[in-house]
């Protein structure tokens, strides 16, 4: 693993290979912070996963998250709290912060209560928290036949969506004798190799399959 002090090395290297190979020219400052934090996590997660408990800590973690999120939710939609827009509205009129990224229409002659907004921006993140729970209990899951490489995983989970977000190119696998033979296979195991991950061809292809059914 390439030593963390040496990242953006890394990644400057990543970035020259990638224009070269596959022929990409995008916004150097960003992919190479994209990068920087790709490498991080990856490290992070080496030392998370390192347990072989960390599977099932990390499960009932995100399970108390999604039922305390949702205690949440119940609790502020209680009697007491009919209001709640109009407290926020003076709140955030008190804190001087920023309007809400929501607006709420008028329905026929009925006026929005001052705050609403700000309560549906509360609320939608609320939801994509308890979303983003039930996504952490299926990722960690145990699967029957193989141990899985969660590190790895997680890292072409990142580099997917720069293929895919920042590169506008589809995320394939062409599976044959444990090689991807596919650019985006390519563009992995090009990541892969100058940060130092001792992975194998194989490895690589199994979470690229993994990812992509996640994202069908």
């Amino acid at each position: 693993m390439t030593d963390p002090a040496n990242e953006s090395s890394a990644s400057e290297r990543i970035l020259a290979q990638i224009r070269e190979r596959f022929e990409i020219d995008v916004d150097p400052h960003k992919l190479i912070q994209e990068l920087d934090l790709i490498t991080r996590q990856y490290s992070a997660d080496i030392h998370i996963f390192g347990d072989s408990s960390s599977e099932q800590t990390l499960i009932e973690a995100y399970r108390r998250l999604q039922s305390q999120t949702e205690q949440f939710k119940a609790f502020l939609s209680g009697p007491e709290y009919a209001d709640l827009e109009t407290d926020i509205y003076w709140a955030a009129l008190h804190k001087n912060v920023h309007d809400p990224e929501f607006e709420i229409s008028v329905i026929g002659q009925a006026q929005s209560k001052p705050g609403a907004a700000y309560l549906k921006e509360l609320n939608q993140l609320l939801e994509l928290l308890v979303t983003a729970a039930e996504l952490g209990i299926t990722r960690f899951s145990p699967v029957k036949g193989r141990k899985r490489n969660y590190p790895l995983e997680n890292l072409v989970r990142r580099l997917a969506f720069i293929w895919t977000e920042t590169f506008e190119r589809k995320f394939t696998v062409d599976y044959h004798q444990g090689s991807g033979l596919t650019e985006a296979f390519e563009f992995v195991e090009l990541v892969a190799t100058e940060l130092g991950l001792s992975v194998t061809d194989t490895e690589i292809v199994t979470s690229m399959r993994t990812v992509i059914k996640e994202r069908r």
